[in-house]
């Protein structure tokens, strides 16, 4: 079975455990477990709340949405690109709008120069949503440190039991740093007790589920806020990590695996062409499918052969409903292929032939 993120086995955790190195807050970093509720505490910090307004991409995960509910804060959207950038013909600054949400899909990093001059011009706060890309850089800069706040979270890259951080790259903000670092820091640890039997049980060669259906738009909401602090043994293994090598290893199995669709004469799927950027580490390898048949049709043969192709995000509701900006479209048309650092193509390529044979 091949699936999105590396899976720690027994040994890695006990190395975890015996560890003393841990990444720790900076002057410009604050840690947490969740970049939701990272986001919570940012809107927090800078005075948002009911009456306010934050644009961001229709095409966004619903627990975005989850802080600007719960502080009252209203989304107001803009349509992405193919190639998921900011479509500036949809983009609307409206009374009480406070902040811009850009988002770096897969850790393909955006326009950041035109971001940063729209935030400018309209007196915007620019956020960058860089869940997505740890391990992502561009320019030698790595995404983080664009926006004047970012929040990643490198838990989707290397499958830690939790793991977020906020960074502020704006000097003007930084002295919010000390309230920030004290609410993220209030939250109640996550119990560990899932994360250290999956451990044991992959080490026994043991799966007790199957890969979900994706097929359903409505299948995977979450409305929890996961308001924790980021784990020690989380830390732990951000300290170990060796950023370059795993943007190495992900571009080169992302371009081995495009590599192999584009020869391979497959006209189900095909990558989005031109879309990783130099110094880009993606999340996954998104693919257009010809229509919705076939998309359905290649998550349940991806899904009976172990392969965690599936569909992304979970839509806010009234974006399903309504198809804001065309996200419910995109959505039913779009694949997200596997990718991390502990895949190899030779692995890779051979599971991947046997769902496109299974047509």
């Amino acid at each position: 079975m091949i699936k999105r993120t590396p899976e720690i086995k027994l040994p890695g955790l006990v190395q975890l455990f015996l560890s003393s190195a841990a990444c720790t807050s900076d002057e410009r970093t604050s840690y947490t477990g969740y970049a939701r509720f990272a986001l919570l505490n940012l809107l927090k910090v800078l005075g948002m709340g009911r009456g306010d307004r934050i644009l961001l991409p229709a095409y966004i995960c619903d627990v975005v949405l989850l802080p600007l509910a719960e502080l009252g804060i209203e989304p107001v959207y803009y349509r992405v690109t193919p190639d998921f950038q900011v479509d500036w013909d949809s983009v609307e600054v409206q009374p009480g709008s406070r902040a811009f949400i850009s988002v770096s899909y897969f850790g393909v990093s955006q326009d950041f120069p035109a971001i940063a001059e729209y935030c400018t011009r309209n007196g915007l706060i620019w956020l960058n949503d860089n869940a997505h890309g740890f391990a992502s850089s561009l320019g030698g800069t790595p995404l983080e440190e664009f926006g004047d706040f970012s929040f990643t979270s490198f838990r989707k890259v290397l499958g830690s039991v939790n793991g977020a951080r906020v960074r502020i790259n704006s000097d003007r903000f930084l002295p919010l740093k000390r309230e920030l670092d004290q609410l993220n820091g209030a939250a109640p640890p996550e119990s560990r007790q899932r994360f250290v039997a999956a451990a044991g049980l992959r080490t026994l060669g043991i799966r007790l589920r199957a890969l979900p259906d994706f097929s359903d738009p409505r299948g995977f909401g979450d409305d929890d806020m996961k308001a924790h602090q980021a784990d020690l043994l989380a830390l732990r293994q951000l300290a170990a990590s060796d950023q370059d090598s795993i943007r190495m290893h992900r571009r080169r199995l992302y371009q081995a695996v495009e590599l192999f669709l584009l020869g391979s004469g497959c006209k189900e799927m095909l990558p989005v062409p031109r879309l990783l950027r130099e110094g880009n580490s993606p999340l996954v390898l998104p693919v257009v499918t010809r229509d919705h048949r076939a998309w359905l049709d290649l998550l349940h043969r991806a899904r009976r052969h172990g392969l965690d192709l599936h569909t992304w995000p979970s839509l806010p509701g009234a974006v399903l409903d309504h198809d804001i900006c065309g996200a419910a479209d995109l959505w039913r048309r779009m694949l997200y292929l596997p990718l991390h650092q502990g895949l190899e193509p030779e692995s890779y390529l051979p599971l991947l032939q046997k769902v496109l044979d299974a047509a």
